[in-house]
């Protein structure tokens, strides 16, 4: 897929004949018709570039301008404006208010593309910034142990970037396994409208771990996928690694993190039905549009099962290698579990934490 260009106008035609002369250059194209819905869409997702109107309805193009470049989060992204005020004193307000460059209307579709092209060339695009690796963990059903998985990575990860785990799971309890009693959270951010997800309510909502790791806990209650968007959009700028305990279930929140992480991790068990569910998930992934080099499957071997035997037989029916095996660890788990200090924290040496760490380690090189 290509670079993805917004496009604001309140002309429909307008639109789409950019649209048009935008997808023949194989770009993708997003489209507003207005400022207000422009800034909300931006707070869902980012793109490598904007095309705007001046002159409209409810905010202007350079009230739009100035939003966003104000906001620390999309200042990066380039703005290119479009219309068909060509006076000088229009295009001294449009450069005042940030933009990048200036095209007036008419303009032939070679030159827009020319004018776009060069514009994204000398100007570092969002992807290009993100240094934040987005790792999701999910379980192919419920009780596999995804959450246990899910915050021992995060404490692995913790000692080499900073990391930052946010407990999708509605009634999550990553905080419980961290021995936390959070104040804060998903809860306070989901009272929010989109546009009201900043850095720093994220911040507000962050409860701290000993070990430096940093935790959003789980709300009561579902995020939209917009929210989910917005959080990740703003988490991109103060940590390191954004790891998402996603749950068992792909939640519409959910599915806009996975849509948008470097890894997926799904925690899988050996027993026929866990494996259906996983051959139903990794489905529901590629539909998705989530890589294949992206699904990081993990066998949670809890029943101590020979991987000599049951690993090439996961493989015959899943149809993808294991990226690791987690062996047994009951007596460690349960300790870790009562004194609320995961495993990787509690048993530093123990052969399973030292599994875990090596998984986390292969996340980040892998990116």
């Amino acid at each position: 897929m290509g670079q993805r260009i917004l496009v604001v106008d309140d002309d429909q035609d307008a639109l789409t004949l950019i649209g048009l002369t935008l997808k023949r250059q194989k770009f993708e194209v997003i489209k507003a018709l207005s400022g207000p819905q422009a800034l909300s869409l931006l707070a869902q997702e980012l793109p490598d570039l904007i095309i705007l109107d001046v002159m409209m309805p409810q905010m202007d193009g350079y009230e739009v301008c100035r939003h966003i470049k104000a906001n620390p989060r999309t200042a990066h992204v380039p703005v290119v404006m479009l219309t068909a005020r060509a006076q000088t004193d229009s295009q001294v307000e449009a450069f005042r208010a940030g933009a990048d460059d200036y095209i007036t209307k008419p303009v032939r579709p070679s030159e827009l593309v020319v004018r776009v092209q060069a514009v994204l060339e000398g100007s570092t695009n969002a992807s290009e910034t993100q240094l934040a690796r987005v790792i999701s963990v999910s379980g192919a059903k419920g009780g596999v142990g995804a959450t246990t998985l899910a915050v021992n990575l995060a404490l692995a990860l913790a000692a080499q970037a900073r990391t930052i785990l946010v407990d999708l799971e509605p009634n999550g309890m990553a905080a419980a396994h961290l021995g936390l009693v959070p104040h804060h959270g998903l809860g306070d951010l989901s009272v929010r409208a989109t546009d009201e997800i900043d850095q720093a309510s994220i911040e507000a909502a962050l409860t701290p771990h000993i070990s430096g790791l940093q935790l959003i806990a789980a709300a009561e209650h579902p995020l939209n996928p917009a929210q989910a968007g917005a959080i990740l959009n703003n988490l991109l700028a103060i940590c390191d690694v954004c790891l998402f305990d996603l749950g068992s279930k792909l939640s519409p929140a959910a599915r806009t993190i996975a849509q948008r992480s470097h890894h997926f991790v799904l925690a899988l068990d050996a027993d026929r039905i866990a494996l259906a569910q996983t051959n139903r998930m990794i489905q529901s992934l590629s539909q998705m549009g989530l890589p294949g080099d992206a699904l990081k499957l993990v066998w949670i071997n809890r029943l101590g099962i020979s991987s000599d035997t049951a690993g090439p037989a996961i493989r015959a029916v899943i149809g993808h290698d294991l990226a690791a095996t987690i062996e047994p660890a009951g007596e460690a788990m349960y300790q870790a579990l009562e004194q609320g200090q995961p495993l990787i924290a509690n048993q530093h040496d123990h052969p399973v934490a030292a599994q875990m760490r090596t998984l986390a380690t292969s996340l980040l090189r892998d990116v």
